[in-house]
C-alpha cells in the first residue's frame, strides 16, 4: 500500500467513465482497442483471446455486444492494414 495519505484530489484517482451501449460506440471502443494493441504488436490469436476474456471487461463488453465473427474480422482488418503499412517503410 501506498505510504502517503489519500489525496481528493489526486489526479491519479482511477475514474470510472460510462459507455453508451449503442452498436456505433461498440464499434469505435472495439476499434480503439484492436487498433492499439495491433499497434503493440500483439498477433491475432493474443487478441482475440482478450476480447474473450471476461477479466478485460472492455474488449470483453465489445465482444458480447457485437459477438466474435465481427471481431474476428476487426482484428483481420487492422492486422491487414498493419502489414501493409509495414510493407511500404523502405
Amino acid at each position: 500500500m501506498a505510504d502517503k495519505p489519500y489525496e481528493t484530489a489526486d489526479p491519479m484517482e482511477p475514474v470510472a467513465v460510462a459507455v453508451p451501449g449503442d452498436e456505433d460506440s461498440m464499434a469505435e471502443m472495439g476499434r480503439c482497442f484492436v487498433d492499439e494493441f495491433v499497434r503493440m504488436g500483439w498477433r491475432r490469436n493474443a487478441l482475440l483471446a482478450v476480447f474473450r476474456d471476461p477479466f478485460f471487461q472492455g474488449p470483453h463488453l465489445v465482444y458480447r455486444k457485437m459477438g466474435e465473427e465481427w471481431v474476428q474480422s476487426l482484428i483481420e482488418e487492422a492486422l491487414a492494414v498493419r502489414t501493409r503499412g509495414a510493407g511500404s517503410r523502405g
